[in-house]
Protein backbone atom coordinates (compact mmCIF):
# COMPACT_ATOMS: atom_id res chain seq x y z
CA UNK A 1 0.00 0.00 0.00
CA UNK A 2 2.89 2.37 0.73
CA UNK A 3 3.97 2.29 -2.88
CA UNK A 4 0.62 3.61 -4.05
CA UNK A 5 0.69 6.91 -2.16
CA UNK A 6 3.79 8.47 -3.81
CA UNK A 7 2.37 7.78 -7.26
CA UNK A 8 -0.52 10.21 -6.86
CA UNK A 9 1.44 13.47 -7.35
CA UNK A 10 3.13 11.93 -10.39
CA UNK A 11 -0.23 10.93 -11.82
CA UNK A 12 -1.55 14.48 -11.42
CA UNK A 13 1.62 15.93 -12.93
CA UNK A 14 1.41 13.52 -15.85
CA UNK A 15 -2.20 14.47 -16.53
CA UNK A 16 -1.38 18.17 -16.42
CA UNK A 17 1.58 17.62 -18.74
CA UNK A 18 -0.62 15.69 -21.17
CA UNK A 19 -3.20 18.50 -21.10
CA UNK A 20 -0.53 21.10 -21.79
CA UNK A 21 0.87 18.98 -24.59
CA UNK A 22 -2.57 18.59 -26.18
CA UNK A 23 -2.78 22.39 -26.36
CA UNK A 24 0.76 23.08 -27.55
CA UNK A 25 1.00 20.30 -30.15
CA UNK A 26 -1.68 21.70 -32.55
CA UNK A 27 -0.15 25.18 -32.26
CA UNK A 28 3.26 23.76 -33.13
CA UNK A 29 1.88 21.87 -36.15
CA UNK A 30 0.09 24.97 -37.43
CA UNK A 31 3.15 27.19 -36.99
CA UNK A 32 5.34 24.65 -38.80
CA UNK A 33 2.91 24.42 -41.74
CA UNK A 34 2.80 28.21 -42.05
CA UNK A 35 6.59 28.31 -42.04
CA UNK A 36 6.80 25.58 -44.72
CA UNK A 37 4.20 26.39 -47.41
CA UNK A 38 5.39 23.51 -49.59
CA UNK A 39 4.26 21.09 -46.88
CA UNK A 40 0.85 22.77 -46.65
CA UNK A 41 -1.04 21.38 -49.66
CA UNK A 42 -4.47 22.45 -50.84
CA UNK A 43 -7.21 19.92 -49.98
CA UNK A 44 -10.49 20.88 -51.68
CA UNK A 45 -12.83 18.11 -50.59
CA UNK A 46 -16.32 19.56 -49.98
CA UNK A 47 -17.91 16.28 -48.89
CA UNK A 48 -15.31 15.66 -46.19
CA UNK A 49 -15.70 19.27 -45.04
CA UNK A 50 -19.44 18.75 -44.72
CA UNK A 51 -18.92 15.51 -42.77
CA UNK A 52 -16.52 16.90 -40.16
CA UNK A 53 -18.61 20.05 -39.68
CA UNK A 54 -21.75 17.92 -39.25
CA UNK A 55 -19.96 15.79 -36.64
CA UNK A 56 -19.04 18.91 -34.64
CA UNK A 57 -22.60 20.23 -34.94
CA UNK A 58 -24.17 16.98 -33.73
CA UNK A 59 -21.81 16.79 -30.75
CA UNK A 60 -22.55 20.41 -29.85
CA UNK A 61 -26.30 19.82 -30.11
CA UNK A 62 -26.02 16.67 -27.99
CA UNK A 63 -24.10 18.54 -25.31
CA UNK A 64 -26.65 21.37 -25.46
CA UNK A 65 -29.49 18.90 -24.83
CA UNK A 66 -27.74 17.45 -21.76
CA UNK A 67 -27.04 20.93 -20.44
CA UNK A 68 -30.66 21.97 -21.05
CA UNK A 69 -31.85 19.03 -18.94
CA UNK A 70 -29.41 19.96 -16.17
CA UNK A 71 -30.40 23.64 -16.37
CA UNK A 72 -34.07 22.77 -15.85
CA UNK A 73 -33.26 20.39 -12.98
CA UNK A 74 -31.03 22.86 -11.15
CA UNK A 75 -32.74 26.06 -12.35
CA UNK A 76 -29.42 27.82 -12.93
CA UNK A 77 -28.73 30.52 -15.49
CA UNK A 78 -25.04 29.58 -15.68
CA UNK A 79 -25.83 26.13 -17.05
CA UNK A 80 -28.50 27.62 -19.30
CA UNK A 81 -25.96 30.00 -20.87
CA UNK A 82 -23.55 27.11 -21.49
CA UNK A 83 -26.44 25.24 -23.10
CA UNK A 84 -27.24 28.22 -25.33
CA UNK A 85 -23.57 28.52 -26.28
CA UNK A 86 -23.26 24.95 -27.52
CA UNK A 87 -26.72 25.17 -29.10
CA UNK A 88 -25.63 28.25 -31.07
CA UNK A 89 -22.39 26.53 -32.07
CA UNK A 90 -24.27 23.48 -33.34
CA UNK A 91 -26.82 25.50 -35.30
CA UNK A 92 -24.52 28.05 -36.92
CA UNK A 93 -21.79 25.52 -37.66
CA UNK A 94 -24.41 23.28 -39.29
CA UNK A 95 -25.18 26.13 -41.69
CA UNK A 96 -21.43 26.43 -42.26
CA UNK A 97 -21.42 22.79 -43.40
CA UNK A 98 -24.61 22.79 -45.43
CA UNK A 99 -23.49 25.85 -47.38
CA UNK A 100 -20.20 24.23 -48.40
CA UNK A 101 -19.97 24.91 -52.16
CA UNK A 102 -20.87 21.73 -53.98
CA UNK A 103 -23.11 20.26 -51.26
CA UNK A 104 -26.44 22.09 -51.64
CA UNK A 105 -25.43 25.08 -53.73
CA UNK A 106 -23.97 24.62 -57.20
CA UNK A 107 -23.28 26.82 -60.19
CA UNK A 108 -24.10 30.49 -59.69
CA UNK A 109 -25.54 29.87 -56.22
CA UNK A 110 -22.18 28.51 -55.04
CA UNK A 111 -20.68 31.99 -55.41
CA UNK A 112 -22.53 33.40 -52.42
CA UNK A 113 -22.51 30.06 -50.59
CA UNK A 114 -18.78 30.49 -50.02
CA UNK A 115 -19.41 33.85 -48.37
CA UNK A 116 -22.05 32.26 -46.11
CA UNK A 117 -19.50 29.62 -45.11
CA UNK A 118 -17.06 32.35 -44.04
CA UNK A 119 -19.66 34.34 -42.11
CA UNK A 120 -20.95 31.21 -40.36
CA UNK A 121 -17.44 30.08 -39.46
CA UNK A 122 -16.76 33.21 -37.43
CA UNK A 123 -20.26 33.43 -35.96
CA UNK A 124 -20.10 29.76 -34.89
CA UNK A 125 -17.46 30.69 -32.31
CA UNK A 126 -18.33 34.33 -31.63
CA UNK A 127 -21.95 33.76 -30.55
CA UNK A 128 -21.12 30.76 -28.30
CA UNK A 129 -18.24 32.73 -26.74
CA UNK A 130 -20.71 35.45 -25.75
CA UNK A 131 -22.90 32.89 -23.96
CA UNK A 132 -19.92 31.10 -22.37
CA UNK A 133 -18.51 34.34 -20.97
CA UNK A 134 -21.95 35.40 -19.74
CA UNK A 135 -22.20 32.21 -17.69
CA UNK A 136 -19.07 33.19 -15.73
CA UNK A 137 -19.74 36.88 -15.14
CA UNK A 138 -20.44 38.09 -11.57
CA UNK A 139 -23.56 39.80 -12.96
CA UNK A 140 -25.09 36.41 -13.78
CA UNK A 141 -24.48 35.17 -10.24
CA UNK A 142 -25.96 38.38 -8.84
CA UNK A 143 -29.27 38.40 -10.70
CA UNK A 144 -29.55 34.62 -10.38
CA UNK A 145 -30.25 35.22 -6.69
CA UNK A 146 -32.99 37.73 -7.47
CA UNK A 147 -34.79 36.55 -10.61
CA UNK A 148 -36.97 33.45 -10.98
CA UNK A 149 -35.63 30.86 -13.41
CA UNK A 150 -38.95 29.81 -14.96
CA UNK A 151 -39.07 32.40 -17.81
CA UNK A 152 -35.46 31.64 -18.77
CA UNK A 153 -36.40 28.41 -20.50
CA UNK A 154 -37.97 30.46 -23.25
CA UNK A 155 -34.47 31.61 -24.20
CA UNK A 156 -33.91 28.12 -25.63
CA UNK A 157 -37.04 28.47 -27.76
CA UNK A 158 -36.01 31.98 -28.82
CA UNK A 159 -32.49 30.90 -29.80
CA UNK A 160 -33.83 27.84 -31.62
CA UNK A 161 -36.17 30.07 -33.63
CA UNK A 162 -33.31 32.48 -34.42
CA UNK A 163 -31.13 29.59 -35.65
CA UNK A 164 -33.92 28.32 -37.91
CA UNK A 165 -34.39 31.81 -39.37
CA UNK A 166 -30.63 32.14 -39.87
CA UNK A 167 -30.49 28.78 -41.64
CA UNK A 168 -33.48 29.64 -43.83
CA UNK A 169 -31.99 32.97 -44.86
CA UNK A 170 -28.62 31.38 -45.55
CA UNK A 171 -30.07 28.70 -47.85
CA UNK A 172 -32.74 30.69 -49.68
CA UNK A 173 -31.37 34.26 -49.94
CA UNK A 174 -28.13 36.17 -50.40
CA UNK A 175 -28.73 38.25 -47.26
CA UNK A 176 -26.29 36.33 -45.01
CA UNK A 177 -23.64 36.35 -47.74
CA UNK A 178 -23.74 40.15 -47.77
CA UNK A 179 -22.79 40.39 -44.09
CA UNK A 180 -19.16 41.58 -43.70
CA UNK A 181 -18.25 39.25 -40.81
CA UNK A 182 -16.30 36.82 -42.97
CA UNK A 183 -13.88 39.43 -44.38
CA UNK A 184 -11.28 41.71 -42.82
CA UNK A 185 -11.17 43.90 -40.83
CA UNK A 186 -14.53 42.77 -39.44
CA UNK A 187 -13.52 39.12 -39.19
CA UNK A 188 -10.32 40.08 -37.35
CA UNK A 189 -12.20 42.19 -34.82
CA UNK A 190 -14.74 39.43 -34.30
CA UNK A 191 -12.02 36.80 -33.90
CA UNK A 192 -10.12 38.95 -31.36
CA UNK A 193 -13.30 39.45 -29.34
CA UNK A 194 -14.05 35.73 -29.49
CA UNK A 195 -10.57 34.85 -28.25
CA UNK A 196 -10.85 37.31 -25.35
CA UNK A 197 -14.23 35.91 -24.30
CA UNK A 198 -13.04 32.30 -24.49
CA UNK A 199 -9.87 33.10 -22.53
CA UNK A 200 -12.01 34.76 -19.86
CA UNK A 201 -14.23 31.66 -19.68
CA UNK A 202 -11.20 29.36 -19.47
CA UNK A 203 -9.65 31.49 -16.72
CA UNK A 204 -12.82 31.49 -14.62
CA UNK A 205 -13.30 27.75 -15.11
CA UNK A 206 -9.65 27.06 -14.20
CA UNK A 207 -10.25 28.69 -10.81
CA UNK A 208 -12.86 26.04 -10.07
CA UNK A 209 -10.52 23.30 -11.24
CA UNK A 210 -7.64 24.47 -9.04
CA UNK A 211 -9.93 24.23 -5.99
CA UNK A 212 -11.67 20.89 -6.55
CA UNK A 213 -9.65 19.32 -9.41
CA UNK A 214 -12.62 17.43 -10.82
CA UNK A 215 -12.10 15.89 -14.29
CA UNK A 216 -14.89 17.72 -16.10
CA UNK A 217 -13.73 21.04 -14.62
CA UNK A 218 -10.32 20.56 -16.24
CA UNK A 219 -11.75 19.22 -19.48
CA UNK A 220 -13.93 22.30 -19.85
CA UNK A 221 -10.83 24.50 -19.50
CA UNK A 222 -9.07 22.49 -22.23
CA UNK A 223 -12.17 22.68 -24.44
CA UNK A 224 -12.27 26.47 -24.18
CA UNK A 225 -8.55 26.69 -24.98
CA UNK A 226 -8.93 24.39 -27.99
CA UNK A 227 -11.67 26.68 -29.27
CA UNK A 228 -9.29 29.62 -28.82
CA UNK A 229 -6.75 27.81 -30.99
CA UNK A 230 -9.46 26.98 -33.53
CA UNK A 231 -10.28 30.68 -33.82
CA UNK A 232 -6.62 31.57 -34.32
CA UNK A 233 -6.20 28.94 -37.04
CA UNK A 234 -9.41 30.07 -38.73
CA UNK A 235 -8.19 33.66 -38.77
CA UNK A 236 -4.61 32.98 -39.87
CA UNK A 237 -5.04 29.96 -42.12
CA UNK A 238 -5.65 29.92 -45.86
CA UNK A 239 -8.92 28.35 -46.99
CA UNK A 240 -8.71 24.70 -48.07
CA UNK A 241 -5.07 24.39 -47.05
CA UNK A 242 -4.07 21.54 -44.72
CA UNK A 243 -3.33 24.09 -41.98
CA UNK A 244 -6.85 25.52 -42.40
CA UNK A 245 -8.37 22.09 -41.85
CA UNK A 246 -6.77 22.03 -38.42
CA UNK A 247 -9.37 24.40 -36.96
CA UNK A 248 -12.16 21.94 -37.80
CA UNK A 249 -10.23 19.20 -36.01
CA UNK A 250 -9.67 21.43 -32.98
CA UNK A 251 -13.39 22.18 -32.72
CA UNK A 252 -14.20 18.49 -33.06
CA UNK A 253 -11.78 17.56 -30.28
CA UNK A 254 -12.83 20.47 -28.05
CA UNK A 255 -16.55 19.64 -28.15
CA UNK A 256 -15.92 15.89 -28.23
CA UNK A 257 -13.81 16.07 -25.05
CA UNK A 258 -16.62 17.82 -23.16
CA UNK A 259 -19.18 15.24 -24.32
CA UNK A 260 -16.85 12.33 -23.47
CA UNK A 261 -16.04 13.64 -20.00
CA UNK A 262 -19.69 14.26 -19.18
CA UNK A 263 -20.61 10.77 -20.37
CA UNK A 264 -17.76 9.26 -18.34
CA UNK A 265 -18.96 10.94 -15.14
CA UNK A 266 -22.50 9.73 -15.79
CA UNK A 267 -21.18 6.20 -16.36
CA UNK A 268 -19.66 6.32 -12.86
CA UNK A 269 -23.13 6.77 -11.45
CA UNK A 270 -23.14 10.55 -10.90
CA UNK A 271 -26.40 12.24 -11.77
CA UNK A 272 -26.35 14.91 -14.47
CA UNK A 273 -27.29 17.45 -11.84
CA UNK A 274 -24.45 16.42 -9.52
CA UNK A 275 -21.92 16.53 -12.36
CA UNK A 276 -22.85 20.05 -13.42
CA UNK A 277 -23.12 21.39 -9.86
CA UNK A 278 -19.62 20.09 -9.13
CA UNK A 279 -18.18 21.28 -12.44
CA UNK A 280 -19.44 24.84 -12.13
CA UNK A 281 -19.41 25.04 -8.31
CA UNK A 282 -23.17 25.58 -8.23
CA UNK A 283 -24.01 23.51 -5.17
CA UNK A 284 -25.80 25.56 -2.53
CA UNK A 285 -23.82 25.55 0.73
CA UNK A 286 -24.75 26.96 4.10
CA UNK A 287 -21.36 28.62 4.55
CA UNK A 288 -21.64 30.42 1.23
CA UNK A 289 -25.09 31.74 2.13
CA UNK A 290 -23.60 33.19 5.29
CA UNK A 291 -20.81 34.81 3.29
CA UNK A 292 -23.20 36.39 0.78
CA UNK A 293 -25.76 37.75 3.23
CA UNK A 294 -24.50 39.88 6.11
CA UNK A 295 -27.98 40.20 7.62
CA UNK A 296 -28.34 36.40 7.73
CA UNK A 297 -24.91 36.00 9.30
CA UNK A 298 -25.67 38.63 11.95
CA UNK A 299 -29.07 37.16 12.85
CA UNK A 300 -27.74 33.60 12.94
CA UNK A 301 -24.90 34.69 15.22
CA UNK A 302 -27.36 36.47 17.51
CA UNK A 303 -29.43 33.30 17.87
CA UNK A 304 -26.31 31.23 18.59
CA UNK A 305 -25.26 33.66 21.32
CA UNK A 306 -28.77 33.77 22.82
CA UNK A 307 -29.43 30.04 23.16
CA UNK A 308 -26.26 28.41 24.46
CA UNK A 309 -27.90 25.00 24.82
CA UNK A 310 -28.52 24.64 21.10
CA UNK A 311 -25.30 26.10 19.71
CA UNK A 312 -24.74 24.83 16.15
CA UNK A 313 -28.35 23.66 15.84
CA UNK A 314 -29.32 26.22 13.20
CA UNK A 315 -26.39 25.37 10.93
CA UNK A 316 -27.04 21.64 11.30
CA UNK A 317 -30.73 22.08 10.48
CA UNK A 318 -29.82 24.12 7.40
CA UNK A 319 -27.41 21.38 6.26
CA UNK A 320 -30.03 18.66 6.83
CA UNK A 321 -32.68 20.67 4.99
CA UNK A 322 -30.30 20.98 2.02
CA UNK A 323 -29.72 17.22 2.10
CA UNK A 324 -33.45 16.61 1.95
CA UNK A 325 -33.89 19.17 -0.83
CA UNK A 326 -31.11 17.64 -2.94
CA UNK A 327 -32.51 14.14 -2.41
CA UNK A 328 -35.87 15.47 -3.66
CA UNK A 329 -34.07 17.13 -6.63
CA UNK A 330 -35.46 20.56 -5.85
CA UNK A 331 -34.24 23.51 -7.94
CA UNK A 332 -31.38 25.69 -6.78
CA UNK A 333 -33.49 28.69 -5.80
CA UNK A 334 -35.51 26.46 -3.45
CA UNK A 335 -32.31 24.98 -2.00
CA UNK A 336 -30.97 28.47 -1.36
CA UNK A 337 -34.21 29.43 0.40
CA UNK A 338 -33.98 26.25 2.48
CA UNK A 339 -30.42 27.08 3.54
CA UNK A 340 -31.37 30.57 4.64
CA UNK A 341 -34.58 29.52 6.37
CA UNK A 342 -32.70 26.77 8.19
CA UNK A 343 -30.15 29.24 9.49
CA UNK A 344 -32.91 31.60 10.63
CA UNK A 345 -35.70 29.26 11.70
CA UNK A 346 -35.16 30.00 15.42
CA UNK A 347 -34.41 33.71 15.04
CA UNK A 348 -37.56 34.48 17.05
CA UNK A 349 -35.87 33.05 20.14
CA UNK A 350 -34.00 36.34 20.35
CA UNK A 351 -37.17 37.68 22.01
CA UNK A 352 -37.56 34.77 24.45
CA UNK A 353 -36.25 35.32 28.03
CA UNK A 354 -32.93 33.63 28.82
CA UNK A 355 -34.43 31.99 31.90
CA UNK A 356 -36.74 29.96 29.64
CA UNK A 357 -34.26 29.22 26.86
CA UNK A 358 -31.55 28.03 29.24
CA UNK A 359 -33.75 26.30 31.80
CA UNK A 360 -32.01 23.02 32.77
CA UNK A 361 -35.23 21.01 33.10
CA UNK A 362 -38.60 20.60 31.34
CA UNK A 363 -40.72 23.70 30.74
CA UNK A 364 -44.02 24.30 32.51
CA UNK A 365 -47.24 25.21 30.67
CA UNK A 366 -46.71 28.99 30.82
CA UNK A 367 -43.12 28.66 29.66
CA UNK A 368 -44.25 26.49 26.74
CA UNK A 369 -46.81 29.13 25.80
CA UNK A 370 -44.02 31.72 25.75
CA UNK A 371 -41.55 29.70 23.73
CA UNK A 372 -44.20 28.71 21.19
CA UNK A 373 -44.36 32.38 20.23
CA UNK A 374 -40.89 32.24 18.60
CA UNK A 375 -42.13 31.36 15.07
CA UNK A 376 -44.32 34.48 14.99
CA UNK A 377 -41.58 36.61 16.51
CA UNK A 378 -39.13 35.28 13.92
CA UNK A 379 -41.58 36.14 11.16
CA UNK A 380 -41.94 39.69 12.46
CA UNK A 381 -38.15 40.14 12.49
CA UNK A 382 -37.56 38.79 8.98
CA UNK A 383 -40.60 40.48 7.44
CA UNK A 384 -38.82 43.80 7.92
CA UNK A 385 -36.12 42.72 5.46
CA UNK A 386 -37.29 42.85 1.80
CA UNK A 387 -34.83 40.13 0.73
CA UNK A 388 -36.14 37.61 3.30
CA UNK A 389 -39.89 37.69 2.72
CA UNK A 390 -40.09 34.05 1.60
CA UNK A 391 -37.90 32.96 4.50
CA UNK A 392 -40.24 34.81 6.89
CA UNK A 393 -43.21 32.74 5.68
CA UNK A 394 -41.22 29.54 6.18
CA UNK A 395 -40.00 30.47 9.65
CA UNK A 396 -43.50 31.13 10.94
CA UNK A 397 -44.63 27.72 9.63
CA UNK A 398 -41.74 25.47 10.67
CA UNK A 399 -43.66 24.11 13.69
CA UNK A 400 -46.85 23.45 11.72
CA UNK A 401 -47.78 19.77 11.29
CA UNK A 402 -49.37 18.09 8.28
CA UNK A 403 -52.36 16.90 10.34
CA UNK A 404 -53.07 20.43 11.55
CA UNK A 405 -51.83 19.86 15.13
CA UNK A 406 -48.95 22.34 14.89
CA UNK A 407 -48.65 25.99 15.75
CA UNK A 408 -49.11 28.97 15.52
CA UNK A 409 -51.82 28.81 12.80
CA UNK A 410 -52.77 25.10 12.79
CA UNK A 411 -52.08 24.79 9.07
CA UNK A 412 -52.35 21.35 7.50
CA UNK A 413 -51.04 19.55 4.42
CA UNK A 414 -50.20 21.76 1.47
CA UNK A 415 -51.28 24.86 3.36
CA UNK A 416 -47.81 24.62 4.89
CA UNK A 417 -45.06 25.95 2.59
CA UNK A 418 -42.98 23.19 1.01
CA UNK A 419 -39.76 24.46 2.58
CA UNK A 420 -41.40 24.60 6.03
CA UNK A 421 -42.47 20.95 5.71
CA UNK A 422 -38.88 20.02 4.90
CA UNK A 423 -37.50 22.22 7.68
CA UNK A 424 -39.78 20.54 10.22
CA UNK A 425 -38.23 17.15 9.41
CA UNK A 426 -34.68 18.49 9.58
CA UNK A 427 -35.39 20.36 12.83
CA UNK A 428 -37.02 17.34 14.47
CA UNK A 429 -34.20 15.00 13.50
CA UNK A 430 -31.47 17.30 14.81
CA UNK A 431 -33.33 17.81 18.09
CA UNK A 432 -33.62 14.03 18.51
CA UNK A 433 -29.92 13.31 17.93
CA UNK A 434 -28.67 16.23 20.06
CA UNK A 435 -28.07 16.40 23.81
CA UNK A 436 -30.54 18.61 25.64
CA UNK A 437 -30.56 19.73 29.31
CA UNK A 438 -33.51 17.43 30.02
CA UNK A 439 -32.30 14.30 28.11
CA UNK A 440 -29.42 12.67 26.28
CA UNK A 441 -29.29 12.42 22.49
CA UNK A 442 -31.00 9.48 20.76
CA UNK A 443 -28.96 7.32 18.41
CA UNK A 444 -29.55 7.59 14.66
CA UNK A 445 -31.68 4.45 14.38
CA UNK A 446 -34.05 5.51 17.17
CA UNK A 447 -34.34 9.03 15.79
CA UNK A 448 -35.22 7.73 12.32
CA UNK A 449 -37.73 5.33 13.82
CA UNK A 450 -39.47 8.23 15.56
CA UNK A 451 -39.52 10.20 12.30
CA UNK A 452 -41.12 7.27 10.49
CA UNK A 453 -43.72 6.91 13.25
CA UNK A 454 -44.68 10.57 12.87
CA UNK A 455 -44.54 10.46 9.08
CA UNK A 456 -47.87 11.32 7.49
CA UNK A 457 -49.32 12.74 10.71
CA UNK A 458 -46.94 15.30 12.16
CA UNK A 459 -44.20 15.18 9.53
CA UNK A 460 -44.33 15.27 5.73
CA UNK A 461 -43.71 11.74 4.48
CA UNK A 462 -41.75 12.60 1.26
CA UNK A 463 -39.28 14.66 3.31
CA UNK A 464 -38.83 11.86 5.86
CA UNK A 465 -38.14 9.39 3.06
CA UNK A 466 -35.70 11.82 1.43
CA UNK A 467 -33.79 12.32 4.70
CA UNK A 468 -33.59 8.58 5.31
CA UNK A 469 -32.37 8.03 1.75
CA UNK A 470 -29.84 10.86 2.04
CA UNK A 471 -28.40 9.59 5.32
CA UNK A 472 -28.14 6.10 3.87
CA UNK A 473 -26.24 7.39 0.84
CA UNK A 474 -23.88 9.33 3.11
CA UNK A 475 -23.16 6.24 5.22
CA UNK A 476 -22.48 4.16 2.10
CA UNK A 477 -20.07 6.81 0.81
CA UNK A 478 -18.19 6.91 4.11
CA UNK A 479 -17.87 3.11 4.14
CA UNK A 480 -16.63 3.08 0.54
CA UNK A 481 -13.99 5.70 1.38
Amino acid sequence: MASVVPSRPWTRTAVQAAALGSLLFPVGIFAWLLAHPAADPSLIVPLQHFEIVTAVSLLAFGLAILLAIAAVQIAQYRILFLCLGFMAMGGIFAVHGIETPGILQRGEAAKYAGAVVGVSAYLSLFVPALFFAASYTPLTAAFERRLPFSPAGWLIVLLGTALLIYGGLAVSTELIAELPFGVRPYSTAMAATTIALLLFSAWRQSRSYLVARLPLQGVLVISFMLLVEAQLVMMMGQVWRLSWWLYHLLMLIGVGLAVWSLAAQRAKGMSLRAVMEATLELEVKVGIELEHAESIAALAAAVEAKDENTRGHNTRVAELALRIGRAMELPTDTLRTLARAGLLHDVGKIGIPDAILNKPGPLDADEWTTIKRHPEMGHDILARLPSLQREAEIVIAHHERVDGSGYPRALRGEQIPLEARILAVADTYDVLISDRPYRQAFDRERALRILREESGTHLWEPAVRALTRSLGEREDAQQAA
